[in-house]
């Protein structure tokens, strides 16, 4: 039996390709835009994807809201073309992008077997740092069904990101779970190994960029892809 009896995810680039459905759907959205239909696409999104530390710094720190550090990135990049729309302009650039992104957001049927499967066995619960509606994407990504929105823990609407331990406590108390019981696994270091395991949770790093870690921190597991962790958890219950 395992001891585990919660398993928490992370979303973005874990359950979630993160670099698909955003540079897609941006690459789209600058086409249907008037003030970006002629931009270089590429360039813009190497523009968007290199944001300043300054400005991530002033994110984490709570200094910016989700919406003003949005606001920030996109000016970000629109400044590198010369281009210096007002906030109207940049929030329906914003609201667009959504809108367009979303579509491009599929279902992955190894994921969603993998997640039914540990759904029989588990609690489950996704807690999230993402910028953008992690219930439209679950839903896009046809998960409803495994995770209803009250087991989405989502910062914009609690307001503490990951690491701060309130985000996970949330989700503890939630399901009326101790730490001790739960299990995460995410694709951050800082996010989904250290902040959890600060706690008294374990966790699984999904480490795909097959990066070093930064702490002395020791995972159960270090996986290349989600996927991986059916071996882990699913014999655990055999034993």
């Amino acid at each position: 039996m395992s001891k585990y009896s919660l398993l928490l995810f992370d979303l973005d680039d874990t359950l979630l390709n993160n670099s698909s459905w955003f540079s897609v759907g941006l690459i789209q959205t600058l086409g249907m835009h008037s003030v970006t239909r002629y931009l270089d696409a590429s360039l813009f999104l190497e523009q968007v994807m290199q944001v300043p530390n300054s400005l991530l710094e002033r994110f984490k720190s709570r200094e910016l809201t989700p919406t003003e550090f949005k606001r920030a990135r996109w000016r970000h990049a629109f400044t590198h073309f010369n281009l210096h729309p007002d906030v109207e302009v940049i929030d329906q650039f914003d609201t667009l992008f959504f809108k367009t992104s979303m579509a491009y957001i599929e279902i992955n049927k190894s994921v969603t077997s993998l997640l039914n499967e540990l759904k029989r066995h588990y609690d489950v619960g996704i807690v999230t740092n993402g910028l953008y509606d992690s219930r439209m994407k679950i839903r896009q990504m046809g998960l409803s069904e495994v995770f209803s929105e009250d087991t989405i823990f989502h910062a914009e609407h609690l307001g503490y990101r990951k690491p701060d331990p309130e985000i996970y406590l949330v989700a503890l108390k939630h399901f009326g779970k101790e730490p001790n019981e739960t299990l995460f696994i995410g694709d951050s270091w800082t996010h989904d190994v250290v902040g959890p395991m600060e706690i008294g949770m374990e966790a699984i790093w999904v480490n795909g960029k097959g990066l070093s870690p930064s702490t002395k921190h020791i995972p159960v597991a270090v996986v290349s892809d989600v996927t991986e962790i059916r071996n882990i958890l699913l014999k655990r219950l055999l034993l």
